[in-house]
């Protein structure tokens, strides 16, 4: 027994399942002395339902997933190389892909009885765009492996630094210099229609400044969310963990307890036929001492 081994049969059943099954694969590998593979295996988390259903698509139709990866890929080239034409036909195709994925693995979570929320359903539509621009959740996507649900900025995430000299110049762009107030622009060889055009762009310019502003702050705020989400996901999943542990325990007590009584009412009935079968010993030794007592010495 191996690690990939039971991690693949462990990603590879229902949650409902995992804690269980988890505990048994620790107690064989216990059994071969193998306590650094039992720990290992110990250390498995439990999948939600949205990274259960990932999974459990991306086992079952793993050359549709290859595609949808391949995608991706093809999505951050035309983004470093600003190819607006391809990108918004790629951007097309992902929209197509991740969502017939979705309703995929939906039907596949309600073949094995489990219907899922809302929720659940847009968590499994998150983590597959999320696979197309993280490596990470690809990878974890690809081996069916997912423990929770990811989410993704958006592809090609402008750079720090880029963004910031991007905001720069165009706040460089709109706001007036010290000789120059944004009023006195002075006319444009065309006249007033040119000047007016530019002072239209201008004002659009910075428009287009605070909305990069608010952009960025709600991609942070969502992060943030997303991370804090994460977190609490994590620890509810442990406690889960911790709960579904100490049901099996119970389960075992109240089974070696059903055993041990089992056990209690064989041996006090086998005691019971015991001192019956005394007694009646009993009264036969005393009929043959009462018999040995009536012969003549």
């Amino acid at each position: 027994m191996e690690l990939d081994e039971v991690a693949d049969e462990l990603y590879g059943i229902s949650p409902d399942e995992f804690v269980e099954r988890r505990t048994e694969r620790v107690g064989q590998a216990r059994q071969t002395g193998d306590r650094a593979l039992a720990k290992q295996i110990g250390q498995l988390r439990r999948p939600t339902r949205a990274a259960w259903m990932v999974n459990l698509l991306a086992r079952s139709n793993r050359t549709e997933i290859e595609e949808l990866l391949d995608l991706g890929r093809a999505l951050q080239e035309a983004q470093q190389r600003s190819a607006g034409d391809e990108l918004r036909h790629l951007s097309k195709q992902r929209r197509t892909a991740v969502d017939t994925l979705t309703r995929l693995a939906t039907d596949l979570a309600s073949s094995t009885g489990y219907r899922p929320t809302e929720t659940t359903v847009q968590e499994v539509s998150q983590t597959l765009s999320a696979a197309l621009g993280d490596s990470e959740v690809a990878e974890l996507v690809r081996r069916g492996r997912l423990i929770q649900a990811a989410t993704y900025g958006g592809f090609g995430p402008v750079a720090a630094d880029s963004s910031s000299d991007l905001l720069a110049a165009m706040a460089a762009s709109v706001s007036p210099t010290k000789d120059q107030d944004q009023d006195q622009v002075p006319l444009a060889p065309s006249g007033k229609a040119e000047a007016k055009a530019e002072r239209e762009q201008l004002e659009i310019q910075r428009q287009f400044v605070e909305a990069t502003r608010t952009w960025e702050e709600a991609v942070r705020a969502a992060s943030d969310a997303a991370d804090a989400a994460d977190s609490a996901t994590a620890r509810a999943e442990d406690v889960a963990d911790k709960i579904e542990e100490l049901r099996a325990k119970l389960r075992q007590a109240e089974s070696e307890e059903r055993d041990a009584r089992a056990e209690a009412r064989a041996a006090r009935k086998q005691a019971q036929q015991l001192r019956q079968a005394a007694t009646a010993a009993e009264q036969r030794r005393t009929a043959l001492r009462d018999k040995l007592s009536d012969q003549p010495t």
